[in-house]
């Protein structure tokens, strides 16, 4: 799907249908999407006065064409940014599996790969899953601490010895 097709979809989703006439709702999303009045009209294949009309005749299209369009652009904004950022992360996640992949099960990797490979390896520490999880809304208020989790990771692996021992 192509990304004016991707916006134009979530636009629709963001606003009402109004089921007695759809044709304010394609109008309102074009709207949302960035178009304007006019291009809106052509898009839709309406005429200015019928827009007056259904705003005269129908509060919450008027609430929504006349002052709503400003916070729903904003929402579409950060929808859209979201859905192509976590798309993207997705294929860099998906490259990094063959990459890793390739180079566990003894594949011959490629001077390409390999450089990717050693770069890959920043990317995976504690700090920037942190980060990540910051970023998607998952992590926890407090910073983390590496120290601390080191001797979690030892004390736990000293437990696991002395069990072994007993």
């Amino acid at each position: 799907m192509s990304q004016e097709l991707q916006a134009e979809h979530i636009a629709e989703a963001m606003v009402p249908y109004f089921p007695e006439d759809e044709k304010k709702s394609r109008y309102l999303s074009f709207r949302v999407a960035g178009f304007t009045f006019r291009e809106a009209l052509a898009m839709v294949g309406v005429h200015e006065k019928t827009v007056k009309r259904w705003r005269k005749s129908d509060p919450a299209f008027a609430a929504i064409d006349l002052t709503g369009l400003s916070e729903l652009k904003k929402q579409l904004g950060a929808e859209y940014l979201n859905i192509e950022f976590t798309r993207n992360f997705r294929m860099v996640l998906e490259k990094d599996f063959r990459v890793l992949g390739k180079s566990l099960n003894g594949g011959v990797l490629s001077k390409e790969e390999d450089a990717y490979l050693l770069k890959l390896r920043a990317f995976y520490t504690p700090q920037q899953l942190v980060a990540i999880q910051q970023l998607i809304g998952e992590a926890k208020d407090e910073a983390f601490d590496f120290t601390r989790m080191v001797l979690e990771i030892r004390r736990e692996k000293e437990q696991i010895i002395l069990t072994k021992e007993l």
